[in-house]
């Protein structure tokens, strides 16, 4: 368990966002104001292959990074997935790879769409990867309106424990957080939802 006062850094995996390598498009801004609110460490990786996503996601659940227990993952998505460049990704097979490693972690999908799924599919997700909560979009979602939410509810992650009751706690923020945006569709899974 995570306390409230303890780092929890972010362990960020970002795809490409163009196939035109000049554009120089990032969420490393985001991480950057996060750091200088209060000291925060983060990892941040480029990756543009299924290969290099799954070599960071096998470090990511290494016991040397635990300090960083959100992760982060920033591109293009679909309904259950997310995009890597060419490449795609789903749910069920990260849910395969990160089965039962997720212990005091938290999946934040910066990705349009991904969590349009059906409820129980993100449940199995949640209950197969061991996370204490996966949250994200339902819906394709605006860049700078995304960013300014996903700005406070890392804030939000900073100031609770990452246990039952501190992420009840997340939860509650990112809904209210997220009603002052209208119309972006966030959605959270948490523990106590597959119990």
């Amino acid at each position: 368990m995570r306390k409230r006062k303890q780092s929890k850094g972010i362990f960020c995996i970002e795809g490409l966002w163009s196939q035109d390598l000049r554009i120089g498009s990032s969420v490393v801004p985001l991480l950057d104001l996060l750091n200088l609110n209060a000291p925060l460490e983060y990892i941040h990786l480029d990756c543009a292959t299924r290969d290099e996503f799954e070599f960071y996601l096998g470090k990511w659940i290494q016991k040397r990074y635990d300090r960083f227990p959100i992760l982060y993952l920033a591109s293009h998505g679909y309904a259950s997935g997310v995009e890597l460049g060419r490449d795609r990704y789903s749910i069920k097979e990260l849910g395969t790879l990160l089965d039962g490693k997720c212990s005091n972690r938290v999946i934040m999908f910066s990705s349009c769409s991904t969590l349009g799924i059906d409820p129980r599919t993100l449940r199995a997700f949640v209950r197969k990867t061991g996370a204490l909560a996966v949250c994200g979009y339902r819906t394709d979602v605006d860049w700078m309106r995304s960013t300014a939410f996903e700005l406070l509810l890392f804030s939000q992650m900073q100031k609770h424990e990452f246990s039952g009751r501190g992420i009840a706690a997340i939860e509650e923020a990112g809904r209210e957080i997220a009603k002052s945006f209208g119309d972006l569709e966030f959605g959270i899974a948490t523990v106590k939802d597959i119990a």
